[in-house]
């Protein structure tokens, strides 16, 4: 064989090992581009949840502001005042209504 063939083949087979990693690099590449997607679209609803639990929060405190009856549906519900002279029965939670956390 002729030098210039074998500088041909090497510079051909150099090129295309080249291809072939620069192609797998892509791959990776995209893959990754994919996993980064699909994360951003995760945060992106959980962002969407949290905004709506805190306009919902933001909701409760304004009507336990100015609500008189509202706030005393929650002191009754919550912390379980009541009124004076007013008997209060306080009754054990239902045993399926517990989270009791069992000891191996």
């Amino acid at each position: 064989m002729n030098s210039r063939k074998i500088i041909l083949l090497t510079a051909s087979l150099l090129a295309l090992l080249a291809g072939g990693y620069l192609l797998q690099q892509l791959r990776d590449a995209f893959d990754e581009h994919s996993h980064w997607r699909s994360r951003e679209a995760v945060l992106e609803k959980e962002l969407e949840d949290l905004r709506e639990e805190a306009r919902a929060d933001r909701e409760f405190l304004d009507r336990l502001r100015r609500d008189p009856d509202f706030q005393d549906a929650i002191a009754r519900k919550e912390l379980g005042y009541g009124k004076k002279n007013e008997r209060l029965y306080r009754l054990p939670e239902p045993e399926d209504e517990k989270q009791v956390v069992q000891q191996p």
